[in-house]
């Protein structure tokens, strides 16, 4: 005798559509982190908190071994360092806070509110060493801007955008750290000489293959970021993810131009090498920061599309199943022929 629930286990597994038998496991969420990966948004934030942290100890230690004017050109030139750090740290607390808090806390409200503590962490640091004349209070109050700008760019969807532009900004970091590392190294590779021309030139080469160097690798790191969470996606998320690094790069600069303003103004009004000098800074830094966007964008791009297969093209056996009447349907009669 057949047994009455096999019977009904059969009934309702034919009677079940196969859509609805898919396993849950197969539908993944681009814009979650996935369970294995739940700890990443925690790494980068930590990393980009430690990051500036030290920018800041090594701001402070530069400009407590100098004083007069020679301090003053030395803040004017790290305060591009300052806000890129706080920038990407802004977006890095953000993206974590979005991350850890959901769904007790909006996503937006979260990420705008570790954008902003940490933006009042640093300005009240800046405060506190430098002192509260109305010109230091004009920068700490940009460096805070900086980090609330970064919440605001946390708030970005899908959020694994924002997760790998933080983590190519953070190879970025690396990268550049390794270049102060073997500075004078580097300058003697590039054809640096005794003259002040040769220097230069090295000065230019060396940014620009820095340049270079740090968009191949930002997008790199931003693509492997992306892909295991990107199921589904197109290139053009690659596209922007790539260019992530870079555009923080360069938010980074307007949020300096605006913020330290006055700052420069004081410094370049010493002599006209310093004048130079921070004009200098000023173009190496937008022009690297467009060398990292778009490097990186190409290269995250390229990285997609080696993974892309070509479409396998039909066989005959293939195409005569698909005109072959399924079964249960009768052909369509055509016109009598015999008549």
């Amino acid at each position: 005798m057949t047994d009455a629930r096999s019977l009904m286990s059969t009934d309702d597994a034919s009677a079940v559509p196969d859509a609805d038998v898919t396993p849950a496991a197969e539908h993944i969420d681009p814009t979650s982190d996935g369970a294995g990966r739940a700890w990443a948004p925690g790494v980068l934030a930590a990393l980009a908190v430690a990051w500036l942290a030290a920018t800041l100890w090594s701001v402070h230690a530069t400009l407590a071994g100098s004083g007069g004017v020679q301090a003053l050109n030395q803040a004017a030139l790290a305060l591009p360092v300052v806000v890129t750090a706080s920038l990407v740290a802004g977006a890095a607390v953000g993206f974590a806070a979005g991350h850890l808090l959901r769904p007790r806390v909006p996503r937006i409200a979260a990420g705008l509110g570790g954008g902003l503590i940490t933006g009042l962490v640093v300005a009240v640091l800046i405060l506190l060493g430098y002192g509260t004349s109305s010109s230091l209070v004009v920068l700490a109050t940009g460096v805070g801007a900086a980090s609330l700008l970064g919440g605001v760019i946390s708030t970005v969807r899908p959020p694994a955008i924002v997760g790998a532009a933080v983590a190519g900004a953070l190879a970025w970091f690396l990268l550049g750290l390794m270049e102060g590392a073997f500075y004078n190294r580097l300058l003697s590779l590039f054809g640096a000489g005794g003259t002040a021309a040769s220097q230069v030139s090295a000065s230019h080469r060396l940014a620009l293959t820095a340049a270079i160097c740090g968009g191949i690798l930002a997008g790199l790191i931003a693509y492997r970021y992306l892909r295991p969470r990107a199921e589904g996606l197109h290139w053009p998320v690659y596209l922007a993810v790539g260019a992530g690094p870079g555009l923080l790069l360069l938010l980074a600069d307007v949020v300096t131009f605006v913020a330290g303003a006055g700052l420069r103004s004081l410094a370049a009004a010493s002599s006209e090498a310093d004048r130079a000098a921070l004009r200098w800074s000023g173009n190496v830094g937008l022009d690297t920061a467009m060398v990292v966007l778009f490097v990186g964008a190409m290269t995250a791009t390229i990285a997609f599309g080696r993974t892309l297969r070509p479409a396998e093209p039909e066989t005959p056996a293939a195409d005569a199943q698909r005109q072959t009447p399924e079964a249960g349907q009768t052909p369509e009669a055509g016109p009598d022929q015999t008549s």
